[in-house]
C-alpha cells in the first residue's frame, strides 16, 4: 500500500515537472461512482467495489493473510475428541439409574448377574467419600467383534469412531458422567481443512448507518473453526440429551455445558507466550484457542501438554476447555518416535486431566445453581407489588421441591473444598501461567479448590437468603389469605343473619294470619 502511494507521488511530480496538466474527473463519472458506492454499501458481498485500486489492494492483502494464517510445512493439527460432562444431582440420580439399565451399562462387562455399576453409585452416594469408575471403551453394536476384550455398546453419530466413558462421584449427592467422543480420521482434520482453505474478506452491511463492517481473512477462518467446534459439541450434547439427560440438559442452554476438546499437534508447541507475541494476530493458533491465551495451565512434567479455560470464545462457551499437546516433543531427544493412533494420543492426554475435567464440571454446576437461585428470586421480586394469590404459594412450593437438595450439595461442596488431599490426588499435575507475563505460579489443585470453596460459600448464602425471603413471602401471603377468608366469613355471617331475620318476619306474618 505504501509503495502505491509513493509511486503516485512520483508520477505527480514528473507530470508537474513536464508541465502536463492532469485531466479532471468528469462529473458523470463522479456521480456514477457515488451511486455505485451506495449500491455496493447495501450489497457489499455481491456488488463489487467501484474503486479498482482498493479492490486490488484487498486481493493482495487477502493473499498475504491466507499465507500467514495457514499451517506451515512440518506443522499438523488434528481434533482428537470432544469431551462432554453431565452432572446428576439429587433430582436427577434416579433417571441415571434407569438410563444405565436401558442402555445396558448397569451390569458389569463380564458378569451380567447384577447391576454392579448402579450398586457402586448407590454405595458411593450413601457411604463413600468420592471415587471414579471407568466404563471403558464403547463401540457400536455391529463393531464389537472388531475389538479385543468385552466392550459396552451404544449408538452414536457417524462422525465419532468410539466413546470413552467414566463416572466420577464428586460428593455424596453429585455424580458426574464424562464421555470422550473420539472423532473419526476424516472429522479430525476439519480444523486443518478450514484453516488452510483460502478465505477472502467479507462485509457485513449495517442498514442503520448505510455502511458495512469489514471481516478479514482471520475473522472468516476463526468463524469456520468455531462452526466446526459447535457442530461436534452439539452432536455430543444431543447424544447426552437422548441417552442420559441430567442437570445441564434439563436446566441450561447448550452453550453452558461443560465441555473440552483435545488438539494433537506436530511441529508446534502450544501456549508459548513469548513466541506468541512474535507470531501476530493472524496466526492459526489463535483460531483454535491455544494462542494469545491469558489463562493457561502447563503440565509440570511435560510442558508440551497444557490446557486453557479463557479463550477468544469465552463469551459464547464459558465452560469450555481446550487441551493441546505437541506429541513429538513429549518424547526424549534420543528416543525413537513411535507412530501412535489419534485415539491413543487423546486418551494419554485426557488421563492427565481425568480428575480436573469432572471437578471443573462441578464448578460449572455450582455456578448454574447460583444463576438459577438468582433468577428465581428476581422472578418473585418482579411481582412483589402485585396481588398475591394461591398461585404464588404453588410457585413457592415448587421451588422448595426443586431445590430440596441444594443445601446438602453446597455443604458437601464446601467440605470437599476443605479437603486438600483429595484435590492433590485428583486434580494436580498442572501449573498456572499468565499470558500477561506476571510471575505467578498456582497449582491446578489449589486453583480448583479455591474456586469450589468460593462458589459453595456463595451458594450457601444465596440459598439461605432465598429461602428466608420465600418463607417470609409465604407467611405474608398466608396472613393476607386468612384475613380475606375471615372477611368472607363475616360477610357470609351477615348475609345469613339477614336471611334468618327475613325468614322470621315471613314466619311471623304467616302465623298472624
Amino acid at each position: 500500500m505504501n509503495d502505491e502511494v509513493s509511486n503516485e507521488i512520483d508520477s505527480t511530480v514528473r507530470e508537474k515537472n513536464a508541465g502536463v496538466e492532469k485531466v479532471p474527473e468528469k462529473k458523470w463519472r463522479r456521480r456514477f461512482n457515488r451511486l455505485a458506492w451506495r449500491v455496493h454499501a447495501r450489497f457489499p458481498n455481491t456488488v463489487p467495489n467501484p474503486y479498482r485500486r482498493e479492490k486490488e489492494s484487498i486481493r493482495k492483502r487477502d493473499a498475504q493473510a491466507n499465507l500467514e494464517s495457514s499451517l506451515k510445512e512440518g506443522e499438523n493439527l488434528q481434533l482428537g475428541c470432544i469431551v462432554v460432562s453431565e452432572i446428576f444431582g439429587p433430582n436427577e440420580i434416579e433417571a441415571l439409574y434407569e438410563d444405565l439399565i436401558k442402555i445396558g451399562w448397569g451390569k458389569d462387562r463380564i458378569s451380567t448377574l447384577t447391576d454392579v455399576n448402579i450398586e457402586w453409585i448407590k454405595e458411593q452416594r450413601l457411604y463413600g467419600h468420592g471415587g471414579w469408575l471407568s466404563l471403558g471403551h464403547v463401540v457400536r453394536p455391529r463393531e464389537v467383534k472388531d475389538f479385543l476384550g468385552v466392550c459396552y455398546t451404544a449408538d452414536f453419530p457417524i462422525e465419532f469412531s468410539s466413546l470413552w466413558v467414566r463416572l466420577t462421584q464428586l460428593t455424596p449427592s453429585v455424580t458426574c458422567m464424562t464421555v470422550a467422543f473420539m472423532l473419526s480420521d476424516e472429522a479430525s482434520r476439519d480444523y486443518l481443512h478450514e484453516i488452510n482453505r483460502p478465505a477472502e474478506t467479507r462485509y457485513s452491511p449495517n442498514r442503520r448507518t448505510g455502511g458495512y463492517a469489514v471481516q478479514g481473512v482471520e475473522v472468516e477462518k476463526e468463524t469456520r473453526v468455531g462452526l466446526v467446534r459447535e457442530k461436534y459439541r452439539n452432536l455430543g450434547i444431543a447424544w447426552f440429551a437422548k441417552n442420559f439427560p441430567g442437570f445441564f440438559t434439563k436446566h441450561c442452554e447448550d452453550t453452558r455445558f461443560p465441555t473440552a476438546e483435545f488438539l494433537s499437534l506436530d511441529g508446534f508447541t502450544p501456549f508459548e507466550h513469548d513466541t506468541e507475541i512474535k507470531r501476530g494476530w493472524r496466526h492459526w493458533s489463535r483460531f483454535v484457542g491455544i494462542g494469545r491465551s491469558s489463562d493457561f495451565w502447563l503440565n509440570n512434567e511435560n510442558p508440551s501438554l497444557g490446557y486453557a479455560m479463557r479463550n477468544g470464545y469465552q463469551e459464547t462457551l464459558p465452560n469450555h476447555i481446550t487441551v493441546a499437546q505437541r506429541w513429538e516433543a513429549s518424547s526424549e531427544p534420543n528416543e525413537e518416535v513411535v507412530e501412535i493412533s489419534l485415539n491413543r494420543k487423546a486418551m494419554t492426554a485426557l488421563n492427565e486431566l481425568e480428575g480436573i475435567i469432572p471437578h471443573y464440571a462441578f464448578t460449572a454446576y455450582l455456578s448454574e445453581l447460583l444463576r438459577d437461585l438468582k433468577e428465581t428470586r428476581q422472578s418473585f421480586a418482579t411481582v412483589s407489588k402485585a396481588r398475591r394469590s394461591t398461585q404464588d404459594v404453588d410457585r413457592i412450593s415448587s421451588f422448595f421441591r426443586r431445590f430440596v437438595g441444594i443445601p446438602a450439595v453446597a455443604q458437601e461442596a464446601l467440605a470437599l473444598a476443605k479437603d486438600e488431599v483429595s484435590f492433590r490426588i485428583n486434580a494436580s499435575g498442572f501449573s498456572y501461567h499468565s499470558g500477561f507475563g506476571a510471575d505467578k505460579k498456582l497449582e491446578s489443585a489449589d486453583g480448583l479448590r479455591s474456586f469450589t470453596e468460593r462458589l459453595s460459600r456463595k451458594l450457601l448464602e444465596d440459598d439461605r437468603g432465598t429461602r428466608e425471603f420465600l418463607n417470609q413471602m409465604s407467611s405474608a401471603i398466608g396472613t393476607k389469605e386468612n384475613i380475606a377468608a375471615q372477611r368472607r366469613m363475616e360477610f357470609l355471617a351477615v348475609v345469613a343473619a339477614i336471611v334468618s331475620f327475613g325468614s322470621l318476619i315471613v314466619a311471623s306474618i304467616a302465623i298472624g294470619k
